[in-house]
């Protein structure tokens, strides 16, 4: 995106919270799937709750074929989205980001600490 390249992407999970089909080529998805136990294993990760999107190569296709057939709006589609990262990802909006994530996490820390340190006393 940042270099003007349209990106074609299944608008499905934590890419919608800043890929739109404005500035994306969507590839449509009908279902998702649960994550498969063999995955889970490999990343020895825990991920019975998950699902991801199951994309059909139909969809696929489709959205190829229509950046094939529509080049020029399909530059737009590119140009659009490196404007959206130039104006969204800047350094300092990143930075800003990741010290209010990290604040939230200092805090959570800090009352599991509290919380742990309550229980203590109360044992004693």
């Amino acid at each position: 995106m940042a270099v003007a390249v349209p990106v074609i992407v299944p608008l499905w999970g934590g890419v919608t919270e800043y890929l739109t089909p404005n500035i994306s080529i969507p590839i449509i998805v009908k279902e998702t799937e649960k994550v498969p136990k063999s995955f889970s294993l490999a990343i020895k990760k825990n991920l019975d709750q998950h699902h991801w999107a199951k994309i059909e190569v139909d969809e696929v296709r489709k959205s190829l074929r229509w950046a094939y057939d529509h080049p020029v709006e399909a530059r737009q589609v590119g140009l659009r989205g490196q404007e959206a990262v130039w104006e969204k990802w800047t350094r300092e909006s990143v930075a800003l980001s990741a010290a209010d994530r990290f604040t939230e996490i200092a805090k959570m820390i800090q009352a599991e600490r509290a919380k742990d340190s309550n229980s203590e006393q109360g044992n004693s």
